[in-house]
């Protein structure tokens, strides 16, 4: 199993194990970003989660540090940081894309779904008609 790392102290960085899920899709590491203790705590979620699919939720935690190889120094995380909200931020807008792109085709399942539920009422109703007059 491969491993992921964070910057955390000075030269080295935390690790954490890469996981796949029982589904075969790929674990995302996300960031509590709500107002809870657990804020800015890692977790564990299946890249399936959002569509309805797997459930597989599990904090995240080191397995251990590693040197950072080719700097000298580490730099200001502050960009890193900022470029992980912004990832996290365009991350979460695909995902309502996605969840809006399922709602409509269940909208439209559904509208298609009534009007065959009225039409063969309609339908029903003028045979009774029909019979009825004849």
């Amino acid at each position: 199993m491969s491993s992921s790392s964070i910057g955390d102290r000075e030269g080295q960085m935390l690790r954490f194990m890469s996981k796949k899920c029982r589904c075969g899709r790929k674990i995302a590491i996300r960031i509590v970003e709500s107002e809870k203790p657990s804020k800015g705590r890692l977790y564990y979620v299946c890249e399936n989660a959002g569509l309805g699919g797997c459930h597989l939720w599990a904090w995240c935690n080191p397995v251990g540090y590693a040197p950072i190889y080719g700097r000298d120094e580490i730099d200001d995380e502050k960009p890193r940081v900022e470029e992980g909200v912004q990832f996290n931020g365009r991350l979460m807008k695909l995902e309502m894309k996605m969840k809006v792109k399922a709602l409509t085709m269940m909208m439209k399942t559904s509208m298609v779904v009534l009007l065959v539920c009225f039409i063969s009422t309609m339908l029903m109703f003028s045979m009774k008609w029909i019979c009825k007059n004849l």
